[in-house]
């Protein structure tokens, strides 16, 4: 074992090689790992966003199926908030929302 270390202290040549060929795997295995990283972390994003679209999904066919049933509160609500209208002869009043 000696005589070999001894060989590649004189040789230096293959102890460049060598070290060079680990500092290359060092690079890709390195860059193979921050990739691997950051696929699982945009996964879980992904998946996180996935479940609000889903939701909101939900919702909006809860909406569909009260509207087509034409429910009159959520009709007259709808009215109210999205297109400004009021009943006849009626006094509306706003406050702004404080956040």
């Amino acid at each position: 074992m000696k005589s070999f270390i001894n060989t590649l202290i004189k040789n230096r040549k293959p102890l460049f090689i060598g070290l060079g060929m680990l500092a290359i795997m060092m690079i890709w295995i390195g860059g193979s790992l921050v990739s691997l990283v950051h696929n699982k972390t945009e996964k879980h994003k992904l998946a996180r966003q996935n479940e609000v679209l889903d939701q909101e999904y939900q919702q909006l066919l809860h909406m569909k199926e009260l509207l087509e049933k034409q429910d009159a509160a959520l009709l007259e609500k709808i009215a109210r908030t999205e297109y400004n209208l009021a009943k006849p002869d009626e006094i509306e009043f706003r406050f702004p929302v404080e956040k």
